[in-house]
């Protein structure tokens, strides 16, 4: 064997001995030709609204045409969690209903002030996954 081909063989071998650590996230892209605004909702048991509710929402991230963006940065907190979005007069909305602010908010459920609408949010199975990518199709 060439002394090139052993280096080579030796770099591979370095290098898929140190990959970076794995990621992990729920990313949202925007597969519309019109701009979206979304929200994000998952399991939080730190978070614990008056009802005892043990889910926390989140919003709103705007996606442009083709955009994407990571709305939870971690490893999925559950199986289950929940989104709504809307832009361009389409809406991507679901039979679960949450109070949700018209501005930028990070709450536990069912926290609502006057400047908040009630929104039915769709329910998203992701299974086993530890990432996710949604993509918003017209």
């Amino acid at each position: 064997m060439s002394n090139r081909k052993l280096a080579a063989m030796m770099a591979l071998a370095l290098g898929l001995g140190t990959a970076g650590p794995a990621q992990a996230w729920m990313q949202y892209c925007n597969g519309t030709s019109v701009t979206i605004w979304t929200t994000y909702e998952w399991y939080a048991p730190a978070c614990t609204a008056e009802d005892g509710s043990e889910w926390r929402k989140k919003g709103w991230w705007t996606l442009n045409p083709g955009e994407c963006k990571i709305v939870y940065g971690s490893s999925l907190p559950g199986r289950y969690s929940y989104y709504y979005a809307e832009g361009g007069g389409k809406v991507w909305a679901g039979q679960y209903s949450t109070c949700t602010p018209s501005t930028a908010f990070d709450w536990c459920d069912n926290t609502c002030n006057t400047n908040s609408r009630s929104l039915g949010y769709r329910e998203l199975d992701t299974g086993s996954a530890s990432n996710y990518t949604l993509t918003f199709n017209p």
